[in-house]
């Protein structure tokens, strides 16, 4: 995408340049909502697309009172750089974890990831302090997922790295609450959803979406009403 490309959104947003390494910065959408605010989502978005097309999901979170901010990683959109390591990855998500607690106590702040992302968000709420965690098709590991299952397409630069997604939620203090299709073929959910739930099954929600796939959970009703209740 070209650093020129200019978002074309009806809702309010602030796109931002986030600092994460010298001459490096991450390409990022704050979107604010009219209501009360109650607080900020960060989104850890999937690997297809950029933010250009994430940001169309903005309205179901702002609808519930909360801002959100999607954000870009390396090589996607209009972000800096690639990654070398999975120190860079994690790297990126704390920077932008800090960028965001300038902006908002953290107690309003509720770190939200879906599918590739699900594992840098847990590994985020595992670092932090923030309000709640919310994963949409998660994995339980990437380097078992790309390995062992059926997985998405997957960026070459993410090949190499692993994301222990069970091992960062061991370590998170705040609410989890898990969405998952039960016709998701891609990420399994009896191998990936479900065993994050028996590490913590005190702390962890499940949420299943009836005849959900892997994409479109955020447009079926099950996601719309928890949301409701969660938010």
């Amino acid at each position: 995408m070209e650093k020129n490309y200019q978002y074309t959104f009806q809702e309010d947003f602030e796109e931002i340049n986030i600092p994460v390494e010298e001459n490096i910065f991450l390409n990022a959408l704050l979107f604010k909502t009219q209501q009360p605010r109650k607080g900020i989502i960060i989104y850890f978005h999937g690997n297809a697309g950029a933010i250009h097309d994430w940001g169309k999901r903005a309205p179901l979170y702002m609808n519930n009172g909360y801002d959100i901010l999607f954000f870009d990683y390396r090589g996607y959109g209009k972000s800096d750089g690639s990654y070398k390591n999975t120190e860079q990855l994690f790297n990126d998500s704390q920077k932008v974890y800090n960028f965001i607690k300038q902006r908002y106590n953290e107690d309003k702040i509720i770190v939200l990831g879906y599918s590739l992302g699900s594992g840098l968000a847990a590994y985020t709420a595992a670092k932090n302090h923030p309000k709640m965690l919310i994963l949409n098709a998660p994995y339980y590991s990437w380097k078992t997922l790309i390995s062992e299952e059926i997985a998405p397409p997957i960026p070459r630069f993410l090949v190499k790295y692993d994301i222990t997604t069970y091992v960062y939620i061991e370590k998170i203090a705040c609410p989890i609450h898990i969405f998952y299709g039960t016709r998701d073929f891609l990420i399994h959910p009896d191998t990936n959803a479900k065993k994050l739930k028996a590490i913590s099954p005190e702390n962890i929600t499940l949420h299943p979406v009836i005849d959900g796939g892997h994409n479109g959970l955020h447009i079926t009703k099950e996601y719309y009403d928890a949301l409701k209740e969660l938010l």
